[in-house]
């Protein structure tokens, strides 16, 4: 059946290269001369590095006259839900001048809000 297809030259010449190619192939993965080139390979690695974690004493900040939470949180970049959460204050519009507000440490990373929208 296959015979059929292969009707004309060109077909019968791509079959014999195609053949030849092969047989040539298989001869010379099988050889061995001896002359081959060794190959240095390098292996990366993708395992990231053992990061640590230190602890930083929490900031506080006495709050001033005028002073709103709101404010605070800006100036400071930090979330206000967190900061009423930290500091056990259930009224955002009821913080006194003199009263001492534990703030966040420091990482790195700045905490918000559910909402996706920022600011420009």
């Amino acid at each position: 059946m296959t015979l059929m297809y292969l009707r004309g030259r060109l077909q019968w010449s791509l079959l014999v290269i195609s053949v030849l190619s092969g047989v040539i192939a298989v001869m010379l993965s099988r050889s061995d001369s001896g002359d081959s080139i060794p190959v240095v390979t390098t292996v990366e690695s993708t395992i990231p590095q053992t990061t640590t974690t230190v602890y930083q004493e929490p900031v506080f900040y006495t709050v001033e006259p005028g002073d709103s939470l709101f404010g605070i949180a800006e100036r400071f970049g930090l979330n206000m839900a967190e900061l009423m959460n930290i500091n056990g204050i259930t009224n955002p519009d009821r913080v006194d001048a003199g009263q001492v507000l534990k703030l966040p440490a420091a990482t790195g990373f700045v905490a918000v809000a559910g909402s996706t929208t920022m600011l420009p």
